[in-house]
């Protein structure tokens, strides 16, 4: 038996680099730039100005993009549909009818297919009016 365990241990590390190349790039390039030397970034304590910059440097900026949940808005459609349905059949059918839950019913199926339609055109709406305010960012943060 062996007294080396078979998985390394686990180790934090003491530095980063800031650039996530720095592993892959061979360091005799005679091509190199000397400016893109990796700088050690501690993993812990204060940054030196050297080490800002080159975060800085290599940073980009995020951009969210937050999409409507479709789901919730056919559900929602359909939920309010299915209720304005039934209060619309009782209210439009009367009592003395042979088949008023017939009525009632497809008055239902009507008023829920038309809601949910309006719920996902309204989700559509929401999903571009949110597509063209990240777009609208980019195109300012480029810009500056």
């Amino acid at each position: 038996m062996s007294s080396t365990p078979s998985q390394p241990e686990p180790s934090t590390p003491d530095e980063v680099s800031a650039t996530p190349q720095a592993a892959a790039a061979p360091a005799d390039d005679p091509h190199d730039d000397p400016h893109d030397d990796p700088v050690a970034i501690p993993a812990e304590g204060p940054l030196t100005d050297e080490q800002i910059a080159a975060i800085a440097a290599t940073a980009q900026p995020a951009t969210i993009r937050r999409a409507p949940r479709y789901r919730a808005f056919f559900w929602t459609g359909a939920l309010l549909g299915i209720v304005l349905g039934v209060a619309l059949g009782l209210w439009v059918s009367s009592e003395n009818l042979v088949n008023r839950w017939i009525y009632v019913l497809v008055t239902t199926l009507g008023t829920t297919l038309v809601t949910v339609l309006l719920a996902g055109a309204c989700a559509v709406w929401v999903d571009r009016r949110g597509a063209a305010k990240v777009a609208k960012q980019r195109r300012g943060s480029a810009g500056a």
